[in-house]
């Protein structure tokens, strides 16, 4: 698992942790295997491989496992002097008008609907076809290449280059053949390989864009704009926001891969206990909410329960130490989110991801839990205002 993965495997899954109970570990001994452990290793389930378990055995204990009281004491994090830390920027771009254009393009895509054709005529790039198709490979039916009715607007990539090609200039009510060859890159069994597909067109229908006009900028404006003036202004600042996003995001990450590697942090066999048992304990919960067991789930996925948990266990030091890294960087460089920012970040990286439109922040905080994602947007912003403390150099090499 690359640091990256972990990270995030920290962010979504273990952050939401720092709001659990910092009450000292569980004191006492149990026995395990013949050796007296501490009672917090024993109920965490982290050292359940020091006994010779039986599958059955190891389930049975394992999905037993809730999360234990987080320690106090999580262990040491030194970090390394900023100033020795350069990061990458990419060089600034100048938002033009090309830009701004295609930003309103995209936008006017979105609220494209399509009408059948009033007049007999051969289909075009951008109409939607319904259509029939039938694939073969050295004359043979190709296995899951065949459709009906199946919608498909041309020129949208949905098939493999040469398919809509070939499409437009037919008309609806003739069966034609095309031939094409599948990409390098695809499925193995098909890639470079030559096919033929037999189309009849049942129907087409052409698109019907809005008019970016004052109507269309009071439906899509954010800032009360009310002229498309005024909102080609609004657009150009929507761009550049965007680009700051993705700019600080690239730093960010890369501030925090180095600082992972560089920094010398050293858990306590505690801290690595109890984030064992937050780890087994949400596979318990996705077991529950699955209608199943861990045993179950963990044999559905290919897995036995011994090279799960070893599994589990070897990403334990690795996600601890993410998460006492970026706790860490709250206290030097952080502040407390409210949640107008965590809003404003939602806009934002759904704006820079591009489903604004599709994800409503209340959904996305329902789905995410309000603790983790305000948890992540402070530790981006520790890491934002760390930056500043740094050597940053454009790609070019020169210095910012």
């Amino acid at each position: 698992m690359n640091k990256k993965l972990i990270r995030l495997f920290s962010t979504l899954l273990v952050l939401s942790l720092s709001a659990c109970s910092t009450k000292s570990a569980i004191s006492g001994t149990m026995p395990l295997g013949g050796v007296d452990y501490p009672a917090i290793f024993v109920k965490s389930g982290y050292y359940f491989d020091k006994a010779s378990l039986s599958e059955t055995v190891l389930a049975d204990m394992l999905s037993k496992v809730t999360e234990v009281k987080k320690p106090q004491n999580l262990g040491t994090v030194e970090i390394p002097d900023l100033k020795t830390i350069t990061l990458t920027a990419t060089p600034k771009v100048e938002v033009d008008s090309t830009m701004i254009e295609a930003e309103l393009e995209k936008e006017v895509d979105g609220e494209t609907s399509y009408t059948a054709v009033k007049t007999k005529r051969e289909a075009k790039n951008k109409d939607k076809v319904k259509i029939d198709f039938t694939g073969y490979v050295n004359g043979e039916k190709l296995e899951g290449g065949s459709g009906e009715d199946f919608d498909l607007v041309l020129g949208s990539g949905q098939f493999i280059p040469g398919f809509e090609e070939q499409v437009v200039g037919h008309a609806a009510g003739k069966r034609f053949k095309i031939n094409v060859t599948f990409p390098e890159n695809y499925d193995p069994t098909l890639a470079g390989k030559d096919a033929m597909f037999e189309i009849v067109i049942k129907a087409i229908e052409e698109p019907v864009t809005p008019e970016v006009n004052e109507e269309f900028v009071k439906k899509h404006t954010r800032s009360g704009s009310t002229t498309v003036d005024e909102y080609k202004e609004e657009v150009k600042q929507r761009i550049e926001k965007r680009n700051e996003f993705n700019d600080n995001q690239n730093l960010a990450y890369q501030l925090a891969d180095k600082l992972f590697t560089e920094a010398k942090i050293e858990p306590t066999e505690e801290a690595l206990a109890w984030q064992f048992s937050a780890m087994i304990g949400e596979y318990n919960k996705q077991a529950e909410q699955s209608g199943t067991n861990l045993s179950t789930m963990v044999a559905q996925s290919g897995q036995t329960m011994r090279s799960m948990y070893n599994e589990i266990k070897s990403y334990v030091p690795q996600v601890i130490q993410s998460t006492m890294l970026m706790d860490e960087m709250k206290k030097r460089y952080g502040k407390v989110a409210s949640e107008a920012d965590v809003m404003t970040w939602f806009d934002n990286m759904a704006d820079a991801l591009g489903f604004g439109n599709q994800v409503t922040y209340e959904d996305y905080k329902n789905n995410m839990g309000y603790d983790n994602l305000k948890n992540y947007v402070e530790q981006e912003g520790a890491l934002i205002s760390a930056i500043k403390h740094c050597n940053i150099v454009e790609e070019n090499g020169e210095l910012n």
